[in-house]
Protein backbone atom coordinates (compact mmCIF):
# COMPACT_ATOMS: atom_id res chain seq x y z
CA UNK A 1 0.00 0.00 0.00
CA UNK A 2 1.64 3.27 -1.57
CA UNK A 3 1.66 6.36 1.15
CA UNK A 4 -1.57 8.01 -0.49
CA UNK A 5 -3.50 5.18 0.02
CA UNK A 6 -2.42 5.35 3.37
CA UNK A 7 -2.89 9.24 3.85
CA UNK A 8 -6.76 8.17 2.40
CA UNK A 9 -7.46 5.40 4.80
CA UNK A 10 -6.29 8.08 7.63
CA UNK A 11 -8.41 10.88 6.54
CA UNK A 12 -11.21 8.88 5.75
CA UNK A 13 -11.53 7.52 9.34
CA UNK A 14 -14.14 10.12 10.56
CA UNK A 15 -16.60 8.59 7.96
CA UNK A 16 -16.11 5.23 8.93
CA UNK A 17 -16.78 5.87 12.68
CA UNK A 18 -19.63 8.08 10.76
CA UNK A 19 -21.40 5.48 8.78
CA UNK A 20 -20.79 2.64 11.29
CA UNK A 21 -23.11 4.73 13.35
CA UNK A 22 -25.57 5.76 10.78
CA UNK A 23 -25.73 2.20 10.28
CA UNK A 24 -26.73 1.66 13.76
CA UNK A 25 -29.35 4.34 14.27
CA UNK A 26 -31.24 4.74 10.67
CA UNK A 27 -33.66 2.27 9.40
CA UNK A 28 -32.60 0.56 6.35
CA UNK A 29 -33.43 -2.75 4.42
CA UNK A 30 -31.74 -4.00 3.23
CA UNK A 31 -28.60 -4.48 4.86
CA UNK A 32 -25.52 -1.91 3.64
CA UNK A 33 -23.30 -4.22 1.60
CA UNK A 34 -18.93 -3.19 1.23
CA UNK A 35 -19.59 -0.91 -1.38
CA UNK A 36 -22.77 1.36 0.58
CA UNK A 37 -20.20 1.40 3.20
CA UNK A 38 -17.55 2.37 1.05
CA UNK A 39 -19.57 5.31 -0.58
CA UNK A 40 -20.80 6.46 2.75
CA UNK A 41 -17.73 6.16 4.44
CA UNK A 42 -15.90 8.77 1.58
CA UNK A 43 -19.35 10.99 2.11
CA UNK A 44 -19.73 11.17 5.81
CA UNK A 45 -15.74 11.57 6.08
CA UNK A 46 -16.11 14.63 3.47
CA UNK A 47 -18.61 16.40 5.20
CA UNK A 48 -16.50 16.08 8.88
CA UNK A 49 -14.05 18.09 6.96
CA UNK A 50 -16.24 20.58 5.00
CA UNK A 51 -18.19 21.13 8.60
CA UNK A 52 -14.59 21.31 10.20
CA UNK A 53 -13.50 23.44 7.89
CA UNK A 54 -16.87 25.61 8.27
CA UNK A 55 -15.82 26.04 12.13
CA UNK A 56 -12.24 26.80 11.59
CA UNK A 57 -13.58 29.88 9.01
CA UNK A 58 -16.30 31.35 11.66
CA UNK A 59 -13.57 31.03 14.10
CA UNK A 60 -11.07 32.84 12.25
CA UNK A 61 -13.69 35.37 11.31
CA UNK A 62 -15.15 36.07 14.93
CA UNK A 63 -11.28 36.56 16.01
CA UNK A 64 -10.65 39.04 13.32
CA UNK A 65 -13.52 40.94 14.23
CA UNK A 66 -12.96 40.73 18.24
CA UNK A 67 -9.29 40.55 18.47
CA UNK A 68 -8.11 43.79 15.88
CA UNK A 69 -4.26 42.96 16.17
CA UNK A 70 -5.31 39.29 14.70
CA UNK A 71 -5.12 39.77 11.42
CA UNK A 72 -8.40 37.88 9.46
CA UNK A 73 -6.83 34.80 7.60
CA UNK A 74 -9.09 32.04 6.71
CA UNK A 75 -6.94 29.32 7.74
CA UNK A 76 -7.83 26.14 4.39
CA UNK A 77 -7.12 22.78 6.14
CA UNK A 78 -4.26 20.26 5.22
CA UNK A 79 -6.47 18.13 3.84
CA UNK A 80 -7.51 19.40 0.78
CA UNK A 81 -4.51 19.58 -0.63
CA UNK A 82 -5.25 15.73 -1.64
CA UNK A 83 -7.31 17.53 -4.17
CA UNK A 84 -5.51 20.44 -4.52
CA UNK A 85 -2.10 19.64 -5.17
CA UNK A 86 -2.10 15.43 -5.62
CA UNK A 87 0.23 15.73 -2.63
CA UNK A 88 -0.22 13.98 1.53
CA UNK A 89 -0.73 16.08 4.08
CA UNK A 90 -1.77 14.67 7.23
CA UNK A 91 -1.86 17.11 9.83
CA UNK A 92 -3.02 14.52 13.33
CA UNK A 93 -5.32 17.50 15.06
CA UNK A 94 -7.56 17.81 11.45
CA UNK A 95 -8.52 14.26 11.86
CA UNK A 96 -8.40 14.04 15.60
CA UNK A 97 -11.81 16.99 15.56
CA UNK A 98 -13.13 15.72 12.11
CA UNK A 99 -13.33 12.40 14.13
CA UNK A 100 -15.11 14.35 17.45
CA UNK A 101 -16.89 16.09 14.37
CA UNK A 102 -18.13 12.55 12.80
CA UNK A 103 -21.01 11.81 15.65
CA UNK A 104 -22.56 15.14 14.89
CA UNK A 105 -22.61 14.62 11.79
CA UNK A 106 -23.93 10.81 11.47
CA UNK A 107 -26.80 11.89 13.96
CA UNK A 108 -27.69 14.62 11.29
CA UNK A 109 -27.80 12.43 9.01
CA UNK A 110 -29.85 9.57 10.54
CA UNK A 111 -32.35 12.34 11.29
CA UNK A 112 -32.57 13.35 8.02
CA UNK A 113 -33.12 9.52 6.96
CA UNK A 114 -35.23 8.47 9.77
CA UNK A 115 -37.49 11.63 9.08
CA UNK A 116 -37.55 11.43 5.47
CA UNK A 117 -36.60 14.84 4.59
CA UNK A 118 -35.34 14.54 1.42
CA UNK A 119 -38.05 12.19 0.14
CA UNK A 120 -40.75 14.57 2.07
CA UNK A 121 -39.08 17.90 -0.11
CA UNK A 122 -39.34 15.61 -3.72
CA UNK A 123 -42.87 14.46 -2.89
CA UNK A 124 -43.39 18.49 -1.91
CA UNK A 125 -41.84 19.62 -5.39
CA UNK A 126 -43.75 16.57 -6.96
CA UNK A 127 -40.18 15.38 -8.02
CA UNK A 128 -41.06 11.42 -6.60
CA UNK A 129 -43.75 9.96 -4.60
CA UNK A 130 -41.33 7.61 -2.97
CA UNK A 131 -41.98 6.90 0.64
CA UNK A 132 -37.88 6.48 1.51
CA UNK A 133 -35.75 3.28 1.98
CA UNK A 134 -37.01 0.93 4.32
CA UNK A 135 -39.69 -1.45 3.22
CA UNK A 136 -43.61 -1.49 4.20
CA UNK A 137 -43.23 -3.59 7.13
CA UNK A 138 -40.79 -1.40 8.83
CA UNK A 139 -42.28 2.00 7.57
CA UNK A 140 -45.78 0.58 8.83
CA UNK A 141 -44.52 0.32 12.20
CA UNK A 142 -42.75 3.30 12.37
CA UNK A 143 -45.45 5.62 11.73
CA UNK A 144 -46.38 7.71 14.84
CA UNK A 145 -49.72 7.25 15.35
CA UNK A 146 -48.83 3.43 15.28
CA UNK A 147 -49.24 2.05 18.92
CA UNK A 148 -51.67 -0.78 19.73
CA UNK A 149 -52.36 -3.50 17.44
CA UNK A 150 -53.84 -6.71 16.40
CA UNK A 151 -51.40 -9.15 15.12
CA UNK A 152 -53.28 -12.14 13.30
CA UNK A 153 -51.64 -15.05 13.07
CA UNK A 154 -54.08 -17.10 11.19
CA UNK A 155 -52.21 -20.54 10.16
CA UNK A 156 -51.73 -20.84 14.09
CA UNK A 157 -55.37 -19.42 14.39
CA UNK A 158 -54.42 -16.45 16.90
CA UNK A 159 -55.02 -13.13 17.76
CA UNK A 160 -52.41 -10.77 19.77
CA UNK A 161 -53.68 -7.30 21.21
CA UNK A 162 -50.72 -5.29 22.53
CA UNK A 163 -48.72 -2.51 22.03
CA UNK A 164 -45.13 -2.34 19.72
CA UNK A 165 -42.20 -2.37 21.42
CA UNK A 166 -39.51 -3.06 18.87
CA UNK A 167 -39.35 -5.27 15.39
CA UNK A 168 -36.94 -6.24 12.52
CA UNK A 169 -37.23 -7.74 9.28
CA UNK A 170 -34.96 -10.28 7.59
CA UNK A 171 -34.81 -11.84 3.89
CA UNK A 172 -36.73 -14.48 5.42
CA UNK A 173 -38.26 -13.67 8.50
CA UNK A 174 -40.25 -10.88 10.63
CA UNK A 175 -39.83 -10.43 14.20
CA UNK A 176 -42.06 -8.64 16.54
CA UNK A 177 -42.21 -7.55 20.36
CA UNK A 178 -45.51 -6.81 22.27
CA UNK A 179 -46.21 -5.63 25.74
CA UNK A 180 -49.23 -5.93 27.16
CA UNK A 181 -50.27 -8.65 25.36
CA UNK A 182 -53.49 -10.51 25.13
CA UNK A 183 -54.14 -13.41 23.70
CA UNK A 184 -57.57 -14.17 21.98
CA UNK A 185 -59.22 -17.28 19.51
CA UNK A 186 -58.77 -15.80 15.80
CA UNK A 187 -62.06 -17.24 14.71
CA UNK A 188 -64.15 -16.77 17.96
CA UNK A 189 -62.43 -14.02 19.94
CA UNK A 190 -62.30 -15.73 22.70
CA UNK A 191 -59.54 -14.48 25.16
CA UNK A 192 -57.40 -17.03 26.41
CA UNK A 193 -54.59 -14.97 28.46
CA UNK A 194 -52.31 -12.35 28.95
CA UNK A 195 -48.61 -12.23 29.07
CA UNK A 196 -46.85 -8.89 29.46
CA UNK A 197 -44.16 -9.17 26.85
CA UNK A 198 -44.21 -11.53 23.67
CA UNK A 199 -41.91 -12.26 21.07
CA UNK A 200 -43.26 -13.33 17.71
CA UNK A 201 -40.72 -14.71 14.70
CA UNK A 202 -42.49 -15.75 12.01
CA UNK A 203 -42.02 -16.26 8.09
CA UNK A 204 -42.74 -13.19 5.94
CA UNK A 205 -46.16 -12.43 5.38
CA UNK A 206 -47.18 -15.60 7.97
CA UNK A 207 -49.16 -12.86 10.09
CA UNK A 208 -51.43 -9.31 9.54
CA UNK A 209 -50.52 -6.28 11.90
CA UNK A 210 -53.85 -3.84 11.99
CA UNK A 211 -54.18 -1.02 13.98
CA UNK A 212 -56.58 -0.52 16.68
CA UNK A 213 -58.30 2.82 16.70
CA UNK A 214 -57.65 4.95 19.64
CA UNK A 215 -61.68 5.10 19.38
CA UNK A 216 -61.97 1.24 19.80
CA UNK A 217 -59.23 1.18 22.98
CA UNK A 218 -61.66 3.46 24.71
CA UNK A 219 -65.07 1.71 24.11
CA UNK A 220 -63.09 -1.12 25.52
CA UNK A 221 -61.84 0.29 28.44
CA UNK A 222 -65.26 1.91 28.99
CA UNK A 223 -66.62 -1.68 28.64
CA UNK A 224 -64.34 -3.15 30.91
CA UNK A 225 -64.72 -0.09 33.67
CA UNK A 226 -68.72 -0.96 33.84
Amino acid sequence: MNELAIAVVVILFPGLIAAVICDKITVHSPRWGSFKYSVYSFVLGVSSYVALQGIVYIWNWFSGLFVPTVSFVSKTLDVWTIVTTQTVSIDPSEVFWATILSPVIAVLAAFTVNHKIIHKAAQRLRVSGKYGDENLFSFFLNAQDINWVYVRDIPSKLTYQGRVVSFSEADDMQELVLSEVTVFAYETSDEYYSVPLLYLSKERGSFIIEAIPQQLLEAEDEKEAH
